[in-house]
């Protein structure tokens, strides 16, 4: 049975226990919502994390790439606010609306790049400006990271020192969560949508146990997901709020 006007939303979940903006503008424009965590975050290295914010003097300033280098940074710093206030007048940029904000609450870094969505194109806006950066960028990263934004700015000779700073994990309770989200695989809702391709890959076997046909079923994701594990998927560019309504 497929649940007309209700979404399900993939997606990590907020640490801080904040409204969600997805499903606050969804309810609003008269969806049920529903959500399961797809991943969980295992942070690590923070002293060799803190270590290197300490020689800011180093570095051009800091590449972000999702609000879970941003919450590591946070936990290195432990509110250092002198240490803090040294990156706050380098070149710092992030990936993404919601990693420009958490940025911005958590650390007071206004970062450029928050309209670029994916690395490819804030490579493009980092290298506007390639003639004033001589030294490297800090670049906290996960395990799942790509080389995009090394290869991208190496061709131009920028170059990032990169430092794992958590790994991605699919929720262990991942499947007692989506039984619980489909009336233990029996209904799905009318629209499904994915945050990113690990999320899809922990997801889509527990989608398939449900017995509808999902080319009935309206499915969004991010614009860098393989669509081959899903049928007629529709894609939404940057999973902005807005774009899903």
């Amino acid at each position: 049975m497929i649940k007309r006007k209700c979404v399900l939303l993939l997606k990590t979940q907020k640490r801080d226990g904040s409204v969600d903006k997805y499903e606050d503008l969804l309810q609003s424009n008269g969806f049920e919502v529903k959500q399961v965590k797809t991943l969980v975050f295992d942070f690590k290295n923070m002293d060799i994390l803190k270590e290197k914010l300490t020689r800011s003097i180093d570095y051009e300033g800091i590449i972000l790439s999702s609000p879970r280098c941003v919450h590591a940074i946070y936990l290195a710093l432990h509110n250092d606010e002198r240490l803090i206030q040294n990156w706050q007048m380098k070149h710092n940029f992030v990936v993404g609306e919601t990693t420009h904000m958490d940025a911005l609450e958590k650390l007071q870094l206004d970062c450029n790049g928050k309209e670029s969505g994916n690395a490819v194109n804030l490579s493009k806006v980092i290298l506007e400006n390639k003639s004033l950066y001589n030294k490297p960028f800090l670049f906290p990263h996960g395990n799942l990271k790509t080389d995009t934004l090394n290869l991208e700015l190496g061709k131009e000779g920028l170059t990032i020192e990169g430092v794992l700073v958590y790994d991605t994990i699919a929720n262990p309770n991942i499947e007692k969560e989506m039984k619980n989200v489909t009336d233990d695989f029996s209904s799905i809702p009318e629209y499904v949508v994915f945050f990113s391709p690990s999320g899809l890959h922990s997801s889509v076997n527990y989608l398939k146990k449900i017995p509808v046909d999902l080319d009935n079923v309206k499915i969004g994701c991010d614009n860098d997901l393989d669509n081959d594990n899903v049928d007629k998927t529709t894609v939404i560019q940057k999973t902005a709020a807005n774009e899903i309504v």
